[in-house]
């Protein structure tokens, strides 16, 4: 018996073998970009953590530096030279300096419109429509992005 090689036969494995491989090409391909995308967004993913954390972080800071600020501004005039104080000035000068190293700035500029982005108006008062007048609060901003506006009165226009 001899083995005949039925060429009509190898030609149409062939061919379905060419056809399963460009199949499993295309699969490998759409894969790897499937792959792709998913580190792409697990890195999108892990940055926007990042950043929220941050500003949570950040957040639960603002009151001890509002109460710090709050405790410079009524400091008796006997204590303004003291050096134990100066330290201490010295200290939430640097720790603002740190924060702001990492993208924290600090919304407290007056003669400026409101913006609703940045402000949250609090009082009106005589003075330029709608142009922050006083700052209440001071607001902030971490990489552009405001996390506490800061509170003001603003111009009634009068």
């Amino acid at each position: 018996m001899t083995d005949e090689i039925n060429i009509e036969q190898v030609q149409a494995d062939f061919a379905k073998l060419q056809e399963e491989l460009a199949v499993m090409t295309e699969t490998a391909k759409r894969t790897l970009a499937d792959f792709q995308n998913y580190k792409r967004r697990a890195e999108e993913d892990r940055g926007e953590i990042q950043v929220f954390a941050n500003m949570r972080l950040l957040q639960a800071i603002f009151p001890v530096i509002d109460n710090l600020a709050r405790a410079f501004e009524t400091v008796p005039a006997e204590l303004q030279n003291n050096e134990w104080l100066k330290g201490v000035q010295a200290i939430e000068k640097n720790l603002l300096g740190e924060l702001e190293k990492l993208g924290l700035s600090v919304i407290a500029e007056t003669g400026v419109p409101a913006d609703p982005n940045k402000h949250e108006v609090v009082l009106q008062a005589p003075g330029p429509l709608d142009q922050v007048l006083q700052i209440f609060e001071k607001g902030y901003s971490f990489n552009g992005r405001t996390i506490r506006p800061a509170k003001v009165q603003v111009g009634s226009g009068e």
